[in-house]
């Protein structure tokens, strides 16, 4: 789940690295090209742009998503156990004063 959530995160970030740099390209070369290639250089950027916001907004569901599961699952297990989770954020606790009082 984690591998396929990283996979579909460098995709996305491959997508914005190409269209950036057709906006690059898109700047330095439109006042030499025509009319006609601009607006056609144009729409392929905005359709790139626009699946990229389509993936970049997949991507924030299902993170999320993710984030609302594990909750669920944290908080689940808090009311199984609830004596864990004391000891466990006493343990916690315990591990982070001594170190801030190391300093």
């Amino acid at each position: 789940m984690k591998r396929e959530f990283e996979a579909q995160k460098e995709a996305l970030l491959k997508e914005i690295r190409t269209v950036l740099r057709d906006v690059e390209d898109l700047y330095r070369e439109g006042a030499e090209r025509g009319e006609e290639e601009t607006q056609a250089l144009k729409a392929k950027l905005e359709r790139k742009l626009n699946l990229a916001q389509e993936r970049f907004q997949s991507l924030e569901e299902r993170a999320v998503e993710q984030v609302k599961h594990h909750a669920k699952r944290a908080d689940d297990y808090v009311n199984e156990k609830p004596y864990y989770a004391m000891g466990f954020a006493a343990l916690a606790g315990l591990v982070v004063g001594v170190l801030l009082n190391r300093r």
